[in-house]
């Protein structure tokens, strides 16, 4: 317990020099050092309830000071694999992801009832997708390039 206790405080020293933009990436510094198992602790304002295993991040949840979420599966120490994560203003992505980004298949939920549900890279649209409005009906189907619909299904 006392090795832990100084692990904890050794990240929550380093973090000090954070700037809030990188605060909603995962913690990776001193992973290393924590046993294999669910571990809770603090970093640079964040709170992670997390599985580690050989050092890396495996599985979990983290909010950060800001109130943004995420909660699933992480590779390398990133936000990576399938999870789910929400904004303070409301909005939410579920779905696969990859570098921390919205990669693969997912659905992105606004909060202002609008939906995406289709193909992502590296944050962007991108692929086979529909768009509907805060009612549910569909707006836009086809496909995205770069977030922008270049080929619409008729």
């Amino acid at each position: 317990m006392g090795k832990k206790l100084i692990l904890i405080g050794l990240l929550l020293v380093g973090a000090l020099g954070v700037k809030a933009q990188e605060l909603n990436y995962p913690v990776s510094s001193g992973i290393n050092q924590l046993p294999n198992g669910w571990h809770k602790f603090t970093h640079a304002g964040a709170y992670y309830d997390v599985e580690i295993s050989q050092g890396h991040l495996v599985k979990g949840n983290v909010v950060w000071f800001d109130k943004a979420t995420y909660s699933g599966s992480f590779g390398s120490n990133k936000i990576s694999g399938k999870g789910t994560y929400t904004w303070p203003n409301g909005d939410r992505y579920e779905g696969s992801f990859k570098n921390n980004l919205r990669h693969g298949k997912g659905t992105m939920y606004w909060s202002d009832g609008t939906k995406y549900s289709g193909k992502w890279k590296n944050n962007s649209r991108n692929g086979k997708g529909k768009s509907y409005d805060s009612e549910g009906n569909l707006t836009q189907e086809g496909v995205w390039e770069a977030d922008v619909l270049v080929a619409s299904k008729n």
